[in-house]
């Protein structure tokens, strides 16, 4: 799917706040409601919009600690890459999974309530399989900005 410039800023208002009415969208980008509705089903039927979330504050509610890891795979055989990147995705308090290039192969954003957490949840991700070679663990001091916008040009 090409995107025209109402596309774009469909877009653009949709992740700035994605509880915009239709009606406000329409007023904003000078289209009628039935437009905008129409646009944004393609934009969701295209995969463009996965998804609407509401951004949470993880320490609000009981999850403060935040942890990036660096995971190092033994062997990189597809089958055994898989089952790792599966055995993170399906983990609840992994919130990102990135398979990557460089010194690791996977990337990990997690969210815990505390190090005790983190510790069990070492063991059942990293300890229990066997094709994982090593992990550093990155523990968050502060997070000084944390949104999920794409630039949309």
């Amino acid at each position: 799917m090409k995107l025209d410039a109402w596309d774009k800023n469909i877009l653009t208002l949709l992740q700035r706040n994605n509880r915009l009415s239709q009606r406000e969208i329409a007023e904003q980008v000078n289209l009628s409601p039935s437009a905008v509705n129409r646009r944004i089903a393609a934009l969701e039927e295209a995969g463009i919009i996965k998804g609407n979330i509401s951004l949470i504050d993880a320490g609000k509610v009981g999850r403060p600690v935040t942890i990036v890891v660096q995971v190092v795979i033994e062997n990189e055989r597809f089958n055994l890459l898989e089952e790792a990147r599966q055995r993170f995705v399906s983990c609840p308090q992994v919130q990102q999974v990135y398979y990557v290039t460089g010194d690791f192969d996977f990337l990990l954003v997690l969210n815990v309530r505390d190090m005790a957490e983190y510790e069990t949840l070492t063991r059942e991700l990293f300890f229990s399989s066997g094709n994982i070679k090593s992990f550093k663990t990155i523990v968050v001091m502060q997070n000084a900005k944390q949104e999920m916008r794409v630039l949309i040009e």
